[in-house]
């Protein structure tokens, strides 16, 4: 299971989260820990095990290859937005939006 980054963010209160978030505890592996929705925040319970992997969502990462600006020319990646050559980024740029 894959939950993008911006579900994850928009998690609140009164905000419906994701059915399989809900399923699993609120609970999401994030860059290999375990972190759970405790009301006004994400907390780390542990380092995620093998099996959670089968049980608990994935936080996709945002990444320059996923983002609808994004072109694969040959063996080149560009930006259609920014009208360049573009090499991966940590963090994606602020014209970023997810396909």
């Amino acid at each position: 299971m894959i939950v993008k980054q911006s579900e994850i963010n928009s998690i609140k209160m009164s905000v419906n989260p994701p059915q399989c978030v809900i399923d699993a505890d609120y609970c999401v592996i994030a860059n290999g820990k375990v972190m759970q929705y405790v009301g006004i925040g994400w907390t780390e319970l542990r380092t995620a095990t093998p099996s959670d992997y089968d049980t608990i969502p994935q936080i996709l990462t945002p990444h320059c290859s996923q983002c609808e600006h994004y072109d694969n020319i040959g063996d080149t990646m560009y930006c259609s937005k920014l009208q360049k050559r573009i090499t991966a980024r940590k963090r994606p740029c602020k014209h970023y939006k997810e396909r």
